[in-house]
């Protein structure tokens, strides 16, 4: 219903229709509307963070395979929960990433934090200039979600295995 109607038609009464229950239910475990859009926002963050955490954990010693496998599973996640994918990005509900200078700061998203890092371990690897850090992570990040986003939309089809495409594309573009 969200990813439908988006943050500002979305409501508590019409969660209760949904779920067949009183339109009082949902305010037993929630205060608003805004609280429940956090709440489920926590819960896929959390997710996502998740599924990213366990391939850094696996590649931990290899900052390069790190960012590749990182990529690929960031796409894999949002390619295979299309859902989670309009919830957290393509709707109004506003999920921010400030640049200042040469910093990237979120609110309440430890999955792009978990990124950001394994980004600039990787950086660091091959020696790009600090100052270049903001800027090749915004590159990085935004070329796994942009690929993610097409063929979660189906813009683009591949027929063979979309992994392989996500490995190739990153592959050649990692080289900074």
């Amino acid at each position: 219903m969200f990813n439908e109607d988006g943050a500002d038609k979305f409501s508590l009464r019409k969660v209760a229709a949904l779920c067949n229950v009183s339109h009082s239910a949902p305010y037993k475990h929630f205060k608003s509307k805004e609280e429940l859009i956090s709440a489920i926002s926590q819960y896929v963050f959390s997710k996502f963070e998740r599924s990213l955490s366990e391939i850094a954990e696996i590649y931990k010693d290899d900052p390069y395979r790190k960012i590749m496998e990182l990529g690929k599973k960031y796409v894999w996640f949002m390619v295979e929960n299309p859902d989670y994918l309009k919830f957290l990005f393509l709707n109004n509900y506003k999920y921010e990433i400030i640049v200042d200078e040469n910093n990237l700061e979120t609110k309440d998203t430890g999955a792009f934090d978990l990124f950001k890092s394994c980004a600039i371990e990787y950086l660091k690897s091959i020696d790009v200039r600090e100052e270049e850090y903001a800027q090749d992570v915004i590159a990085m990040w935004s070329m796994v979600h942009g690929i993610s986003v097409m063929l979660s939309n189906r813009t683009f089809i591949y027929n063979g295995d979309y992994l392989d495409l996500v490995e190739n594309i990153i592959y050649k573009n990692l080289k900074f």
